[in-house]
């Protein structure tokens, strides 16, 4: 049964998430707020109607956007928890932090609608001795289970837990770690459906009419880490170098796993997720208050009678909200 969990409890990486995170311009760039951010998202979508004179089987609404990302603190009826997965001999005890996000087109015919609503949690994974009996802490000092727990697979030490109103969700398993200077953004992978044979023209074909907004920047979709990697520049030449950052990576891959429901799974299912998150601090690390991500979904789409695998990539940078 989960317990409230003390903010000493969690790891660095999601002391420091907790509170409102939105689209907010970078200091000295004039960049970054809802009307200019360093953002982009592609999202392929199964249709079989033509649209600008092509019968794909799928079409794109890719766009820049902004959001608003707020992890629970303690005042909230979600607040951080410790829920103890019993092993028999010892036990592994997530350290939870709650989030709720909202995402809206920056950009296009929907420009301010919300495109997006998801929830979750980041855990914090450790292992530690099994009380003995089903009721946690019944004194100030319960019988504990003899020996030592095994380790926590140091590769395994952070879960984001995904739940999208699509009826899907997702489990991505992976680690944190703090660095010096700016984290090196690395460019993205390719965004082309596999396996091939399928049309890609509208992958390299800006699309940008009110009628068919679909791909209004091909330089972004070909690599969709490039908001993060020029809002990294255009704090250097605004004068604001980073000068710490704490990276985390998770990934389905990781002993993780996503579930569909059944429409899904035959028309759109939801197959893989990877993400990077960092904070960024200006100051020496006394302060982490700029929020990057990028993050790579793939999409098992039916286009007549074949499944492509379609990369869903998205990328933001968020500042910390005062208010």
């Amino acid at each position: 049964m989960p317990l409230k969990a003390q903010i000493a409890d969690l790891s660095r990486f999601q002391q420091l998430l907790i509170g409102t995170w939105t689209n907010q311009d970078l200091p000295g760039t004039g960049k970054g707020g809802p009307d200019s951010p360093y953002s982009y998202n592609v999202m392929p979508l199964p249709q079989q109607s033509p649209q600008n004179g092509m019968n794909l089987g799928y079409v794109l609404k890719n766009f820049t956007y902004y959001e608003t990302i707020r992890f629970k603190d303690t005042n909230d009826i979600a607040a951080p928890v410790e829920a103890p997965n019993r092993g028999g001999t010892y036990q592994q005890s997530p350290y939870v932090v709650f989030y709720d996000q909202q995402i809206r087109f920056a950009e296009g015919p929907g420009i301010g609608t919300i495109v997006h609503e998801e929830n979750g949690a980041w855990l914090h994974l450790v292992t530690e001795k099994q009380q003995i009996g089903p009721y946690p802490y019944p004194t100030d000092n319960p019988a504990l289970e003899p020996g030592d727990p095994e380790p926590q697979p140091a590769d395994r030490t952070a879960c984001k837990q995904i739940s999208v109103p699509h009826g899907v969700s997702v489990l991505a398993l992976g680690s944190c770690a703090e660095g010096v200077l700016a984290p090196l953004i690395p460019d993205a992978p390719p965004v082309l459906p596999t396996p091939e044979g399928l049309d890609t023209t509208p992958y390299t074909t800006q699309l940008s009419t009110p009628d068919n907004y679909q791909n209004p920047r091909p330089d972004l979709t070909r690599q969709v880490t490039l908001p993060l990697q020029r809002a990294i520049v255009d704090l250097v030449k605004a004068g604001h170098p980073i000068t710490n950052h704490i990276h985390c990576h998770v990934d389905t891959d990781n002993d993780g796993a996503v579930v569909n429901i059944p429409f899904e799974k035959g028309r759109a299912a939801l197959a893989g997720y990877n993400a990077d998150y960092w904070l960024l601090s200006l100051d020496g690390g006394t302060n982490y208050d700029i929020l990057a991500y990028t993050q790579r979904i793939l999409l098992d789409i039916l286009v007549g009678s074949t499944h492509y695998t379609f990369p869903h990539p998205t990328a933001n940078v968020l500042t910390r909200s005062t208010l």
